[in-house]
C-alpha cells in the first residue's frame, strides 16, 4: 500500500473520521498496479469501512475478491464476515452478538465501539419511525442493550414506559422540512416495519 495511503487510513483511525477509510482504501486498491494487492492488505478494516458507512453491498464484493489464503487462520477478518452476515440478513441479535462477543485488536476496537453507537442510533431512529409503541424487549433485542440499558435510553429520549402494560410509548422522529403526502409517507413506513421485523 502506498506511504500516502496508510498516513491517510492512520489520520482517520486517529481522528475517528471512520467515514473515510472505505474510501481511502477503495482508491488505493483501485490505483494499486499490483494484480495481487488484496494479499497484504488491511483486509478487516476495510471491511469494517464499508458496514460503518452501510455499504454493505460493497463489502460483499470485497469479501469475494479478497485471497482464500488471506481468509485463512485469520480469526479476526473471519469474525468481521459475521458480521457482515448478520448485518445482511438483518438478524440483529446475532450482529450485536458478532459485535460485541469477539475480542477485537486494539487498532479495531474504537472503530467497533463507535459502529457499535451508529448502529444503535439508526436503528432507534427507525424504531421511532415505525412504531408509535413497543415493548422494551423487543427495543433491547433490536439495539442489542441490556434492560437496564433500553430504559435509560428510552427516557433519555423522552420515551415513556406505561407500567401497566409495560409498554414503551414512542416519540415520532423529528421530520421537519421533510413534508411526504400520505401514500409516499405509508411506503415509507411499511419499509421501515418490514427493515425491522426481519
Amino acid at each position: 500500500m502506498a506511504a500516502n495511503a496508510i498516513d491517510a487510513v492512520s489520520a482517520s483511525l486517529q481522528e475517528r473520521h471512520y467515514e473515510q477509510l472505505s474510501k481511502i482504501l477503495d482508491a488505493c486498491e483501485l490505483e494499486s498496479s499490483n494484480p495481487h494487492v488484496l494479499e497484504d492488505w488491511p483486509c478487516a478494516l476495510h471491511l469494517l469501512g464499508h458496514i460503518y458507512n452501510q455499504n454493505l453491498n460493497d463489502a460483499r464484493f470485497l469479501w469475494k475478491r479478497i485471497p482464500a489464503s488471506v481468509k485463512q487462520n485469520n480469526p479476526e477478518l473471519e469474525a468481521v464476515w459475521r458480521l457482515l452476515q448478520f448485518a445482511w440478513s438483518r438478524q440483529y441479535q446475532g450482529l450485536w452478538q458478532a459485535l460485541q462477543g469477539y475480542q477485537w485488536s486494539t487498532q479495531l476496537q474504537p472503530l467497533i465501539e463507535s459502529l457499535v453507537i451508529k448502529m444503535r442510533e439508526h436503528l432507534l431512529d427507525l424504531i421511532s419511525t415505525a412504531y408509535a409503541t413497543v415493548t422494551p424487549a423487543k427495543i433491547a433485542l433490536l439495539c442489542g442493550m441490556t434492560q437496564a440499558e433500553t430504559l435509560s435510553t428510552c427516557r433519555l429520549l423522552g420515551w415513556q414506559i406505561d407500567d401497566s402494560t409495560g409498554m414503551c410509548k414512542v416519540l415520532p422522529k423529528n421530520t421537519e422540512g421533510k413534508k411526504l403526502d400520505s401514500a409516499a409517507n405509508l411506503q415509507q413506513m411499511t419499509e421501515y416495519m418490514i427493515h425491522l421485523e426481519q
